[in-house]
């Protein structure tokens, strides 16, 4: 039996239908794409999914509806989207949609979970990757973490958690203060424009896109935190901050190119390998050149392959040094 109007159930003498139970939850934990779309739902504050094999959850999408793709793109940005729930013809409309996605995957499996059209989309330069420098097993030892740090974090989520989502209370605008401003600035012309107009790689440039992005969201949380460490109510985003939000970005930036030098080394045709790999680490453009003549390959061509800087990074006018593919 299909779900009634109230003007239904009082013309049938039907009791009022009883509101469904929402399922309080932050973490959700290998969920089908229909009940992660439910919990956040239930979860106006957003949700953290967890995948411990991101591949399972890549599966899952476009499975059912060729469209849950593009709604994680679009919950990137908090934009509203509305999804229909096939199994229960359920229309759910998120307003403000949220969803953390945190999972690990191998090496081996990048080109295909990052590569191609994500890359082409935005799919992969939504994502932050960690991609440690790792050459050895780690050996087993006795320390711990320091005393406190874990009492300390729990502290900062409990009060976060706290915050009322729902409308309640009036939003706190934070805004920056100008050396901080001008930090953020100076870091968007000199570093990440020069960048972006440097690369001929796409899975670069748009990386620099999300990036910025990302700085200014890292601004906001680590104003937060030391708010609430320190017992602040701050209002203004401090030059401390920015300096911060600026490293962190910085360093996911180094993490995307590894995890894009692992995918190309098997995406490269077979003149671009055999011109890599009898490249010296230490090498001249008019090098390359000549190297690459040898192997049919033009000039041009030969420029714009050094024009990728995931994996050549450009010394001076003249001299590159090769990126390692092994991070």
């Amino acid at each position: 039996m299909g779900a009634k109007s109230p003007k239904e159930r009082a013309a049938l003498s039907l009791p009022e239908e009883m509101e469904r139970p929402r399922r309080r939850c932050h973490v959700v934990v290998d969920a089908t794409i229909e009940a992660l779309i439910g919990a956040m739902r239930d979860n106006p504050q957003g949700v953290i999914l967890y995948s411990d094999e991101l591949e399972s959850l890549f599966a899952n999408f476009n499975r059912y509806n060729s469209s849950d793709e593009s709604y994680f793109l679009s919950a990137f940005s908090g934009t509203p989207f509305k999804y229909i729930r096939k199994s229960t013809d359920e229309h759910i409309f998120l307003p403000n949609p949220y969803c953390s996605i945190i999972g690990s995957t191998q090496p081996g499996r990048l080109a295909k979970q990052f590569g191609g059209e994500r890359v082409v989309n935005g799919f992969s330069s939504r994502f932050l990757k960690v991609y440690p420098d790792i050459t050895d097993m780690p050996t087993w030892g006795s320390d711990r973490m320091p005393d406190g740090i874990m009492e300390q974090w729990e502290r900062i989520i409990r009060k976060v958690v706290t915050f009322d989502f729902k409308g309640k209370e009036q939003p706190i605008e934070l805004t920056f203060s100008l050396e901080a401003h001008r930090k953020l600035c100076e870091w968007k012309e000199s570093v990440n424009n020069a960048i972006y107009s440097a690369t001929e790689s796409e899975a670069e440039k748009a990386v620099c896109g999300k990036l910025e992005t990302y700085l200014i969201r890292f601004c906001l949380i680590i104003r937060i935190m030391k708010n609430i460490c320190a017992g602040e109510s701050a209002s203004m985003i401090d030059v401390g901050s920015a300096e911060a939000a600026i490293g962190l970005v910085e360093y996911f930036r180094e993490m995307e190119n590894r995890v894009i030098r692992v995918s190309l080394s098997g995406n490269l045709d077979k003149r671009q390998s055999e011109l890599l790999d009898a490249l010296p680490y230490d090498f001249r453009t008019s090098d390359a050149i000549d190297l690459g003549r040898s192997l049919g390959m033009s000039e041009s061509t030969v420029k714009r392959f050094l024009k990728n800087s995931a994996i050549f990074r450009k010394e001076e006018h003249g001299r590159y040094t090769k990126m390692s593919c092994d991070p």
